[in-house]
């Protein structure tokens, strides 16, 4: 099968866990044995050799395109420069939609070169910046497309750009929800976990017959326990030193790490449950590595919290690699994922990976990811609480503080074990080579 991705993050750009994502879904349909173009702007990072270049008419004046070109572990990857596609990856909204209109419009240049050696037979659009790209393609190639949400963003745009796009017959009002439109203008929809799917149902309902679900996967040859530097010493040990790293005596130790914002990664719950615990016995042999920035009144409440509990919080604002969070997973005992909403989330999955017990929200993708420890303990892979309530999540934490060495490592083989067979790529290619093909199960609202 020939297959078109469209995404706004690949590999090295990165920006969040989309890039992570749509670049390891690439690869993987590509060892699947599939032929995978990805279209993508350049954000001028100058990736690739120069391939091909056209002029596009925009905003009134003609702009020229550079299409970059870079084969990419199996996949044949196009970066499209010129004007704004080379601005930062999210610049500010006005630029940015602009930005998704130019790659909509260099995207049909591009495949006006490619068609006569590739014709798609799907084009699977991801999030809500490729609306255009995806509209055009449909327009004028007639392509099955697949549209996925990782994300819902809620916002709304002006008509004039969709004007500016030539997909003025797709804005009838003067303001759209380009991921409505989007969704409804693809042959099928997706997102990234079941229960996200239902939680946002109000949204998905309109497409009612053609959406479903197919979970996001993790690659576990990257977040693996052997390629830490400190594998070979007992896990208790490589927590002494990491915490000693960091400032911090020996104790039971819970990760955080996520951006510091308000809408959904849940850090105020954290901060607040460990002011409650700082009241518990407990709480002195509890250490706190709390990653992350954002919110500058969310960081300066986290570092208050460090100021009043200098020997169990460390807040570490600075960027960490991904070898560092590694070695952080493969040395605490716990990762806490507070988060208000989760579509898929990674970290849970990561951490699992490495033996991080997750204790997490029981929202989206975490409870679709973790098997709870009261409801399943045979099974468990991690503690589920209810989001937003800070007084459940600090009794998660002393519920976790007492859990035995044999049930810890029980956890974490099963976390291990759970993340390596239900939740890899192949298998989430598996499934989207299904709804490609349209042999998949949809979501029914009247089926339970």
């Amino acid at each position: 099968m020939k297959i078109l991705i469209l995404g706004f993050e690949y590999l090295p750009v990165k920006v969040g866990g989309l890039a992570e994502a749509i670049t390891s879904m690439a690869e993987g349909l590509a060892k699947l044995g599939n032929e995978v173009l990805v279209f993508t702007p350049d954000h001028g990072r100058g990736l690739g050799k120069p391939a091909h270049s056209f002029g596009i008419i925009f905003e009134g004046r003609e702009v020229s395109i550079t299409a970059r070109k870079r084969e990419q572990n199996g996949v044949t990857v196009y970066a499209l420069s010129g004007d704004v596609l080379d601005t930062d990856v999210y610049p500010d909204w006005e630029t940015l939609l602009r930005k998704a209109v130019l790659f909509g419009k260099a995207s049909v240049g591009l495949m006006n070169e490619l068609i006569e050696t590739f014709k798609p037979d799907v084009i699977h659009a991801h999030d809500w910046h490729t609306v255009f790209a995806l509209g055009l393609l449909k327009k004028y190639f007639g392509t099955r497309s697949i549209f996925t949400i990782h994300r819902l963003n809620k916002a709304r745009i002006p008509a004039h750009y969709f004007g500016e796009a030539n997909l003025a017959e797709l804005a009838p009002y003067p303001e759209m929800d380009p991921e409505h439109t989007a969704a409804y203008i693809a042959d099928a929809v997706t997102t990234v976990s079941r229960s996200y799917l239902w939680e946002e149902w109000g949204f998905f309902g309109h497409f009612d017959g053609k959406v479903t679900h197919v979970f996001n996967g993790i690659d576990c040859s990257f977040w693996n326990e052997e390629l830490i530097e400190t594998k070979d010493l007992p896990r208790e040990e490589r927590r002494r030193l990491v915490l000693e790293r960091f400032g911090l005596g020996d104790g039971k130790a819970f990760l955080f790490i996520g951006r510091f914002d308000r809408a959904q990664k849940g850090v105020d719950t954290l901060l607040r449950a460990v002011e409650i615990l700082s009241n518990d016995p407990a709480f002195g042999e509890m250490r706190f590595l709390i990653v992350g920035k954002g919110d500058p009144e969310l960081e300066a409440w986290a570092r208050a919290v460090q100021n009043r509990f200098p020997e169990n919080v460390r807040v570490i604002t600075e960027l960490l690699s991904r070898e560092t969070v590694r070695e952080l997973y493969g040395s605490v005992d716990f990762t806490v994922i507070p988060s208000y909403f989760e579509p898929f989330g990674l970290v849970q999955l990561e951490a699992m990976c490495l033996g991080a017990i997750p204790i997490a929200s029981a929202v989206g993708g975490l409870k679709d990811t973790i098997i709870d420890i009261n409801s399943d303990p045979e099974n468990a892979t991690g503690i589920l609480v209810p989001p937003r309530d800070a007084f459940a999540l600090a009794r998660a934490l002393v519920l976790a503080k007492e859990i035995d060495k044999e049930t810890l490592r029980k956890l974490r083989e099963n976390g291990k074990r759970r993340a390596r067979k239900d939740f890899t790529w192949e298998n989430a290619c598996g499934r989207y080579i299904k709804v490609y093909d349209g042999v998949v199960d949809k979501a029914v609202p009247f089926l339970r």
